[in-house]
């Protein structure tokens, strides 16, 4: 990985392409933004794939997160809470809902990274295609 650094704005040249990085959203992706979306990536993945092993069929994924911040001490993440809505025709039980969402976090590289500075919750929740929660 390659960076460079040119005023408030910081330019990634990644695999993918480049990535602009900057405070200023409006000329790049905060990073605070990419942390999360980090955390997010590593995780939705593995959810993916742990629910295909389980045969547990899903239309689609969402992720909600809300972080808690201390604006006394940097500014630093002190707690996330990642909450996944499982699109499917399946219920999961509340039990194996619990048992999915403890695979994630003790085998996402992203988790494992910050568990220790971060207070981080996982919760695996399952919805119709018309939105009901189960």
């Amino acid at each position: 990985m390659k960076f460079t650094i040119e005023n408030e704005k910081i330019v990634g040249d990644l695999g993918f392409g480049s990535l602009p990085i900057s405070p200023n959203d409006t000329i790049g992706y905060r990073p605070y933004e990419l942390f999360v979306s980090s955390l997010i990536g590593c995780s939705g993945t593995l959810l993916g794939n742990i629910l295909k092993k389980k045969r547990i069929e899903h239309k689609r994924i969402e992720m909600d997160v809300s972080s808690v911040r201390n604006p006394d001490y940097a500014n630093r993440i002190e707690q996330l809470s990642i909450t996944a809505y499982v699109q499917s025709d399946q219920s999961i039980s509340e039990q194996n809902a619990l048992k999915i969402a403890d695979l994630v976090v003790k085998n996402c590289g992203m988790i494992q990274s910050v568990i220790e500075s971060i207070d981080l919750t996982f919760i695996v929740k399952t919805s119709t295609l018309n939105g009901d929660v189960r």
